[in-house]
């Protein structure tokens, strides 16, 4: 941890001179309102208890401020004192826009670049956090992972996805398993070719992880395909930036009309966060829902969306494996476009969504990044 080597109290704010040179300086009003004293930060919640509108952003200089330890202590002209860890003021003294991204880096592959699959032991997940830890890194790194071993019973792949956090309900129920018996109004439940999509695209907020176990297959085909988003996003940005830029500010509205239901949502194929960053992809050719822009602008956005999916429907972009009864499946589907191809025979598989905030939390709670072990693409 780099240390306060200087403090120069203005008018308007608190300087501090860092002992690697930098230089950054606070608000007294954000002193104030980031305290950790008990009476400003709950001690268990880490809730803020102070009213801050009830404070002036012109809030006076302090009458002192000086470190005591591994705190910033500031003392305030009415004599209240609040203490602000050094360490806290060390990620905050360069001013940015928030942002809620991890602190993870992704590899975008390709067909060659992704013939190690990503794997980790079932035991190893289910025995200890750090195991989990390990897995979730893996899916931020790749966007998917297979938990080899697990046991090829719904129960077992329920407590696997739950190792993650709890499952999302949506319309096909909370934790499901099916077959191609069209009990769904979805071509999920038939054997028919799914070209590589994104679930939930009429949805808001569409499931930010899926979870697929088989846990029979008596058959021919069935192949799983998977495409990594955000290594089309950076293909088409490379190719076309016109049909990228569409693409990231049209919004498609996507639907499902079916068992009672009619779901509609609309988003741009890449959402960014307001740093600029993409955060999802969403494409679903079979679930877009009909929709008209002016002429010119219309056929714009179906060229793009051509170059989009002939990209993920590109074999050297694509991972293709056959899943098979112990080998569970946890990918990112706001990253990763999933499919399979067209079968024969009797196949039956479960799975369950999960939430993105839950995934990221994980990783938040591990704490920096660690380095992937056996097992797993270097």
């Amino acid at each position: 941890m780099t240390g306060i080597s200087r403090i120069s109290r203005h008018d308007d704010r608190l300087e501090l001179g860092w002992d690697d040179g930098v230089t950054s300086s606070h608000p007294w009003i954000w002193l104030r309102d980031h305290a950790h004293d008990e009476a400003t930060l709950h001690p268990v919640t880490q809730q803020r208890q102070l009213w801050t509108a009830g404070l002036s952003v012109d809030l006076a200089p302090a009458a002192a401020a000086d470190v005591e330890g591994d705190e910033l202590v500031v003392v305030w002209a009415d004599g209240d004192r609040a203490a602000l860890p050094v360490a806290f003021l060390e990620r905050f003294r360069a001013p940015s826009a928030p942002t809620a991204r991890i602190d993870r880096d992704r590899v975008l592959w390709d067909a060659d670049a992704i013939r190690d699959t990503p794997r980790i032991d079932h035991d190893e997940v289910m025995e200890a956090d750090d195991g989990v830890t390990r897995w979730l890194e893996l899916v931020a790194r790749y966007g998917f992972c297979i938990v080899t071993g697990t046991p090829a019973t719904a129960e077992a792949t329920e407590a696997l996805a739950r190792r993650v956090g709890y499952v999302r309900e949506t319309i096909f129920g909370g934790f499901w398993e099916f077959t191609a018996d069209m009990s769904k109004a979805d071509t999920a439940y038939t054997n028919l070719e799914l070209r590589p999509h994104t679930d939930g695209t009429y949805s808001h907020d569409a499931p930010g992880l899926q979870m697929l176990h088989c846990l029979y297959f008596d058959g021919e085909g069935g192949e799983s395909t998977m495409v990594d988003g955000f290594r089309i996003a950076q293909e088409l940005r490379d190719r076309s930036p016109e049909q990228y830029a569409l693409l990231a500010s049209v919004a498609i509205p996507g639907q499902y009309l079916g068992d009672g239901s009619h779901l509609v949502a609309a988003r741009p194929v890449f959402r960014h966060d307001h740093t600029g960053e993409l955060v999802q992809v969403s494409f679903n050719n079979a679930d877009r829902a009909p929709f008209v822009l002016p002429h010119d602008e219309m056929v714009a956005v179906y060229r793009a969306l051509q170059a989009f999916d002939l990209l993920a429907n590109d074999l050297s972009l694509q991972w293709r494996h056959v899943l098979r009864p112990g080998e569970a499946l946890l990918f990112d589907n706001w990253r990763v476009l999933h499919g399979r191809t067209a079968y024969t025979g009797t196949r039956r598989l479960c799975g369950a969504y999960l939430n993105h905030e839950d995934f990221e939390s994980r990783l938040r709670l591990a704490g920096p990044t660690r380095t992937a072990t056996a097992g797993s693409p270097a």
